[in-house]
């Protein structure tokens, strides 16, 4: 059976020692450790003072890079604190394009969403999204991130399918990021305050990350399904 396109834009980097793969050059490792570096030490320095602005030259001292090699890797402070956003994002794309051809486009949405959302692959990505509730910025380039996830959507179902009605594929990929978004926020309201001592972290333990997971799972099943609480419920 066949498998759909892979939207991945460059082949993934594979260890050493799998079948086809030549060494990852110490110049490709340095620049992957610099890039973890400057991203880690955006998050731990947020978190430590969601309400203070981080400023370029702090953030570089963190990561013990210059202020000019932290804007060689990110055109912002906000950038390098949605990574986590993006790369989760861009995770459930992906795969997208390797469930088989004959999957239903919703029900394909559903297990690329679903094979991305472990507990632990949620954890950084929902603090930042508890993170952005006192950062405007970092908030408005999630946004950014969610509305670029939706045209890659849209691309994989055009280039999939060419046959697909312009339109059709533009509502199912803002339906899908939609019901995404949804979630979060669903799961959001129902933390009561975070921003007091310990409250995060409670936010962000293994309860409440099963919690969201299963969340973002209903949601889509929602959308899957047509909404079948919405069709016994009289309006």
């Amino acid at each position: 059976m066949t498998t759909r396109r892979n939207l991945s834009p460059a082949p993934p980097v594979l260890p050493d020692d799998a079948p086809g793969a030549g060494p990852v050059s110490r110049r490709e490792q340095n620049k992957a450790a610099t890039r973890r570096a400057i991203v880690t030490a955006a998050v731990d320095i947020l978190r430590a003072n969601p309400d203070e602005p981080i400023t370029a030259d702090r953030l570089a001292d963190a990561a013990g890079v210059s202020r000019r090699t932290f804007f060689n890797y990110f055109g912002s402070i906000e950038a390098a604190l949605n990574v986590p956003m993006d790369d989760f994002l861009d995770l459930a794309v992906e795969n997208l394009g390797t469930l088989p051809e004959d999957t239903p486009v919703a029900e394909a949405a559903v297990r690329a969403i679903r094979d991305a959302i472990s507990a632990d692959a949620l954890r950084p990505v929902a603090e930042l999204f508890l993170l952005a509730e006192s950062n405007p910025q970092l908030a408005r380039l999630q946004l950014e991130s969610w509305n670029t996830c939706a045209e890659r959507i849209v691309e994989f179902l055009r280039e999939d399918d060419a046959d697909v009605p312009p339109l059709a594929a533009s509502t199912f990929a803002q339906a899908l990021v939609g019901a995404g978004r949804a979630a979060f926020a669903h799961w959001g309201s129902e933390l009561g305050d975070h921003s007091t001592e310990g409250g995060l972290a409670r936010s962000l333990g293994r309860p409440s990350l099963e919690r969201l997971q299963a969340t973002v799972i209903e949601a889509l099943t929602q959308l899957r399904d047509g909404f079948p609480a919405l069709r016994s419920t009289c309006l």
